[in-house]
């Protein structure tokens, strides 16, 4: 429609927006220059008149003049550097109660958890010392038990070497009284003439305590010669009672005796 009155009228276009935007201008000129104006009025009051005042006639607001530009700042001088002043300690804040009693607490578990690590410590070291005294006795038993051991072998070797040396003796014993009893049957054996020497009669003799002897004679191994065997055996008849030890204990080793008779000139 611009177009259709500008081309009728010959006025170019943008005209008519350069109006439209100058008048659109002073419409916002006006009503913000009235909101700058306004302002906050106090609250009412009602007052009591006898004879109401004439009416106040009522003026438009004036636009505000605009303000002229602030003159241009002068142009300091450069301030010289700030001479370094010494430091001052900080004054030492206070802390609050909540922090005080935290600190306390952890203050507090430390100190728990100290009386806890020495008392472990301790049971450690009664702990150790009690395994120590407990080997150092174990050790002292196996040293007495070692000691018995060693006394009590010691006994037995020399109970055995004390048996040892009375068995020898009372073979050595028997022994002679064995060489007794075969020297006096030699004596009363008439060996007859013509018989070698060199022959040899073995018998098993059963003795009585009182020397006397059980017949018959065993011949255990004879002499090959039957004259000497007969000599011999009653040579042993007229040798009883044989000599026998006087201890009783010694005597009942010759129950059984085993001789050998051999024919010497």
């Amino acid at each position: 429609m611009i177009r259709e009155l500008s081309a009728e009228r010959g006025v170019r276009p943008w005209a008519w927006l350069l109006a439209i935007v100058v008048h659109l201008a002073f419409v916002a000129v006006l009503v913000f220059g009235v909101a700058w104006r306004h302002k906050v009025t106090a609250p009412m009051q009602a007052e009591l008149w006898d004879n109401l005042p004439a009416p106040a006639t009522v003026t438009r607001p004036v636009p505000p003049t605009p303000a002229p530009p602030p003159p241009p700042a002068p142009v300091k001088a450069p301030e010289p550097p700030p001479v370094p002043k010494a430091q001052v300690p900080e004054p030492v804040k206070t802390p609050p109660a909540a922090d005080i009693g935290l600190k306390k607490k952890a203050l507090e578990r430390e100190k728990e958890a100290q009386a806890r690590q020495q008392a472990l410590k301790k049971h450690e070291r009664e702990l150790a010392e009690e395994i120590r005294q407990q080997r150092a006795a174990a050790l002292k038993e196996e040293e007495q038990d070692e000691a018995r051991r060693e006394a009590t072998e010691e006994r037995r070797r020399e109970a055995a070497e004390v048996a040892k040396k009375a068995q020898k003796a009372k073979a050595a014993l028997i022994d002679r009284y064995k060489l007794a009893i075969i020297n006096k049957i030699k004596l009363n054996t008439d060996v007859p003439l013509g018989v070698p020497d060199g022959l040899t009669l073995e018998v098993d003799l059963t003795v009585l305590p009182t020397g006397e002897i059980l017949m018959p004679v065993k011949i255990v191994k004879p002499s090959g010669n039957a004259a000497y065997d007969q000599a011999v055996l009653r040579g042993i008849m007229r040798s009883q009672p044989l000599p026998l030890p006087p201890e009783p204990e010694l005597r009942r080793d010759f129950r059984t005796t085993h001789l050998q008779l051999k024919h010497e000139k």
